[in-house]
């Protein structure tokens, strides 16, 4: 297994294993997210991840609209069982392995929210 591979794993399982309780709800202004780069999950709290991504800032991500949202709304979930979970990343971090780390993520556990899921080579 590669350093990418391991980097993206840690990354999963801090997203995974943030309790719901800690996850950030869904609010108008998404006051409690963070305007740091960083990987981001939608979860719900019953059928877990709903959609992975990530943002070079992740609260304005989700102020601008965010297709995870309106999916969950239609899928009928009550809006207090979807919430937001984030791991951030450095500057270095988000320039050289944001992509990828999303890709590897995105392969590992395929979301159902996530229409494209990119092939690795």
């Amino acid at each position: 297994m590669s350093d990418i591979e391991n980097q993206a794993r840690i990354v999963l399982e801090a997203l995974l294993q943030t309790a719901f309780a800690d996850c950030i709800p869904i609010t108008r202004d998404f006051a409690g997210l963070t305007t740091k780069p960083g990987i981001y999950a939608v979860r719900h709290r019953l059928d877990g991840l709903l959609y992975v991504g990530k943002a070079q800032d992740i609260k304005e991500r989700f102020r601008g609209g965010h297709k995870s949202i309106t999916w969950a709304w239609l899928a009928d979930y009550d809006h207090r069982d979807v919430a937001i979970a984030t791991h951030t990343l450095d500057f270095i971090q988000w320039q050289s392995l944001s992509s990828e780390l999303e890709g590897i993520i995105l392969n590992m556990t395929k979301p159902p929210f996530n229409v494209r899921i990119p092939t690795r080579d």
